[in-house]
Order: C-alpha cells, then structure tokens, then sequence
C-alpha cells in the first residue's frame, strides 16, 4: 500500500506566502496573451486658411511702422528659409489722419543704415547686425505729415494678392505716471520696478506698460500682463510692480494709452504665449482690429506715451 505523506501544520504556513509571488507575475503576464485593444487613429487636420498677418503701430511724434507676414501651420517647417519666405513684399499701404494720405515705403533691412536702420531696430527689438545678416522687411515713411500726433485717430489700408484689409487706431491723450522705482525682492540683487498710477476719473482707458534695460534691449518690451484697462480700477490710485530686474540696472520705462481693441489682442497674446506646450490648454484664438477679420491676423495700434528712467539702488 503506498503511502501518501501529509504537509503538517507548519509546513502548510511555510508554502502559504509563495502564492503572492505567483498570482501578481500570472496577472502581468496575462496582457500579452490576450488581442491588443489598441487602434490606430488618423487625423485628417483641416487644411490651413491663409491669413495676412500685420504688425502695425503709430506713435506721437513717429512715423507709421507696418511688417506684413503670411501665417503658417502648426506642422509647417520654421528653418531661416521658411521664415525669411513669410514676408509679404511688393504691397500698397496707406495711413491716413483724415486730412493727410501718406504711401508706405518698403525697406530691407540689409538695405538700410543710419537713423532709419536705428529706427527698424527699434520698432522690432532686433540689433543692427542681425538686420543687416536676415533680410527683415518693413513698411514706413520719413514723410512727417504722417507722425503720430495726440488726439489723431489713424486709418490703415493694406493692398495685397488681391486683398484689401482696412484698420483704425487712435492716438488718445497720455497718462502719466506719477512716480516710478525699484524695490529689491529677492537676494538683496533682484528687484521690481514700480510704478505709481492716479487713474483718470473718466472710464474707458486702457494702457501699456514697457521698459528697456539698456543692458540687453534694443527696444521697449513689455512683460506678461502689461495691457490692462480701467474697468476694475477707474479713478482709483495703485501700485503696481514688474520685474525682476538686476541691482544697478539702467531701465527706461514707458506707460502708453492703448485702445480697447489693443488691449484685447495683447491680454489674449499673453494667454497664448503662456500656454505653449500645455497640452491641457485650452485653443484659442487671438482678436484683431484688422479687417475683414477672416482674411488677417494681427493689431494696428496707435499709443501715446510717456516716460522715464531710473536706476535700480
């Protein structure tokens, strides 16, 4: 009679735990014996409506500025080829103050020098021996019956590939700041600079914070959340604060009054920039002043402006 030997009561404890090694390798494997539950998902993208983008601005005491782009995709190539082939060239642009009609000239930056080449660098924030190096193109004037003047308001009309885009923009009355600073932050090295606003009693204003650290800027920039308006702060007194910036800095800061529809596109820019590459964020699209709205992109904006300089101690 064969004999069958039986796990005593320790023994059968000893083995118990092995099972939990087992089961959790078992559960691992069984994905890759059953069907895969993946499917493949093509996308056909919309094909991409061209749009004629304008940067365009009047200032008082300056000439008009205009750079015309075409858009691109998102997917589209962005190598020095692709984006010097963005320029529009060869348009007809006008600015009008009602009484005087003036023609835009079109510059090539590796074309140009002197005060005007110093003026390009300006109004596009990029140093003379790039513009001399990637050919930029530009629309402007030296004729001085169209300088932005105060209290002026400024129609634009772009001509091009068979389209014509229409735009206005005032020149409103400045607003000053009463004061401006710097106060250290951070590190007893970094810092705000803030500025102190008595906001007119009259509503509807709307503005433009931008400085220029002549350390580093070749034009004003304006930091994230620099256009705002009256609605929330109408006749009201505040400070306010942008920064950060280095003790010993040299900063040239300018306070400009924008219209409303200016004020829209710079907020809804700032949203956009922000966002990129959260893929959680919401799309969006970016207001225009330039009209017929589905044929362009882009802002005509006039400013009036006022400053000063200080020195971060």
């Amino acid at each position: 009679m064969k004999k069958y030997k039986t796990k005593t009561k320790f023994q059968m404890k000893k083995s118990f735990p092995y099972i939990f090694y087992v089961i959790p390798f078992i559960l691992y494997l069984i994905p890759f014996f059953l069907p895969s539950c993946q499917k493949e998902v093509n996308l056909d993208l919309p094909a991409l409506k061209n749009k004629i983008v304008v940067d365009g601005r009047i200032e008082q005491g300056m000439p008009p500025y205009v750079i015309l782009t075409n858009n691109m995709s998102y997917f589209d190539s962005t190598d020095l080829n692709s984006i010097q082939n963005m320029f529009i060239h060869g348009a007809v642009i006008n600015v009008s103050d009602g009484t005087n009609s003036v023609a835009l000239t079109e510059y090539s930056s590796k074309s140009v020098s002197g005060p005007l080449l110093a003026a390009i660098s300006a109004f596009t924030g990029i140093d003379t021996f790039t513009l001399h190096t990637f050919n930029y193109s530009i629309y402007t004037t030296l004729n001085t019956f169209i300088y932005g003047q105060v209290g002026k308001t400024y129609s634009l009309t772009i001509i091009t590939d068979g389209k014509t885009l229409t735009s206005t923009s005032s020149i409103a009355q400045p607003v000053k700041l009463d004061s401006v600073w710097w106060k250290v932050a951070k590190d007893d090295t970094l810092g705000f600079i803030w500025s102190h606003l008595s906001e007119p009693a009259q509503s509807g204003n709307a503005y433009r914070w931008l400085a220029k650290n002549f350390k580093w800027d070749f034009s004003f920039r304006a930091p994230p959340g620099a256009a705002f308006d009256d609605k929330f702060i109408n006749g009201q007194n505040l400070d306010f604060g942008y920064g950060y910036y280095t003790k010993g800095d040299t900063v040239a800061v300018k306070f400009c009054c924008i219209d409303q529809a200016a004020v829209n596109f710079f907020r809804q820019m700032d949203i956009v920039v922000n966002s990129q590459g959260n893929p959680f964020a919401a799309p969006s699209s970016i207001p225009t002043n330039i009209y017929p709205q589905n044929e362009a992109l882009g802002i005509w904006c006039g400013y009036s402006s006022s400053g000063d300089t200080i020195v971060c101690k």
